[in-house]
């Protein structure tokens, strides 16, 4: 058993929930040799550069990180658990955090590396790390990685004022969307983004930028009117570099193919399948999920599919005429060749 052939497992399996047990199954080996497997991973199997090589060429991409929660509700005894907000149900469940990080082009999405958010209360004072810091540990790891990495994107929960200042210092380019209370001094006086004349949109405008100074130091805030299900709203960025206005929509905009990521990994291909008690254990699970999407993405854009699950249904039309040898040879020669 190694990373690919388990990953590879993950897509191949027709059956709906893709524990290890049924990875197992699939690839013909013991559930006991896989569990092992699981157990001894370490990231320096998960090969990468191969999948960013295919899916971006020499391109300059952004750095998109995200958090999600996965549900454990019934799980007992299992490491790291305590109670969660789910933003994708806006409910409070018993799960685990996870804080991903990888690289996207607005088109393709390749998750690359996560960290563990552990409550304060199981860690102690000493050991506990917000999602501001683990997102720190991703950026800092993916800059020593040498990674064509031009823009870094963030959700609302990363808007921090040190954050902000440890990524400048950094010299790392970033678009994060700010808070609409956020009070700024814009010529000379103090207003709320929303109530800011700089940043005030008519009927006909969809988007303003404006330069103005947040806790001393200067930023570019850009506000842009957004149209959806209940309306109308305008949301607000922020970001360090001067550009058109249009790009930082573009750039932001970039961060939803890690949201359709979290979706189909936790609705296809395993994202919270893993029924370990042992952390390091359905963490490795995860990883290899990462390793399995970034593989449907080769796929996809191989033959020009419009979406990871199109690319998951090929894969599994392949499965059903070939053996599981058969298809795994095929998949791993069209990810090293594609």
């Amino acid at each position: 058993m190694n990373t690919e052939k388990y990953s590879i497992s993950i897509l191949t399996s027709f059956s709906k929930v893709k524990s290890t047990t049924d990875i197992a199954e699939e690839s013909n080996v013991s559930q006991s040799k896989a569990s092992r497997f699981l157990k001894n991973l370490n990231n320096s199997a998960l090969n990468f550069k191969t999948k960013i090589k295919l899916l971006f060429g020499n391109s300059a991409l952004n750095f998109i990180i995200d958090d999600f929660v996965i549900s454990k509700r019934y799980a007992n005894n299992t490491e790291g658990l305590s109670i969660l907000k789910d933003q994708s149900t806006k409910t409070y469940t018993k799960g685990t955090s996870i804080v991903a990080g990888g690289l996207g082009n607005g088109k393709y999405f390749l998750p690359l590396d996560l960290q563990h958010w552990i409550a304060k209360w199981i860690l102690g004072e000493e050991s506990y790390k917000s999602k501001i810091e683990l997102a720190k540990l991703l950026i800092s790891k993916a800059k020593s990685s040498n990674l064509n990495i031009q823009y870094h994107v963030l959700d609302g929960l990363y808007f921090s004022q040190l954050f902000l200042e440890w990524l400048q210092e950094e010299k790392l380019k970033f678009v994060i969307k700010a808070k609409t209370t956020t009070v700024v001094e814009y010529k000379g006086k103090k207003y709320q983004l929303k109530n800011c004349p700089g940043l005030r949109l008519n009927s006909n405008q969809s988007h303003k930028k404006i330069a103005a100074y947040w806790h001393g130091k200067m930023y570019y805030f850009i506000a842009i009117k957004r149209s959806g299900k209940h309306g109308e709203k305008i949301i607000y960025l922020v970001a360090n570099f001067c550009t058109k206005t249009l790009l930082y929509r573009k750039i932001y905009d970039s961060r939803w193919s890690i949201e359709k990521f979290i979706r189909t990994g936790k609705q296809h291909i395993g994202l919270k399948d893993s029924q370990s008690r042992i952390a390091q254990t359905y963490l490795n699970h995860i990883k290899c999920v990462f390793y399995a999407y970034g593989i449907l993405q080769v796929i996809m854009k191989k033959f020009r599919l419009k979406s990871s699950e199109e690319a998951l249904r090929k894969v599994q039309a392949w499965r059903r005429v070939k053996t599981f040898e058969q298809t795994f040879d095929q998949i791993s020669l069209l990810v090293t060749y594609a």
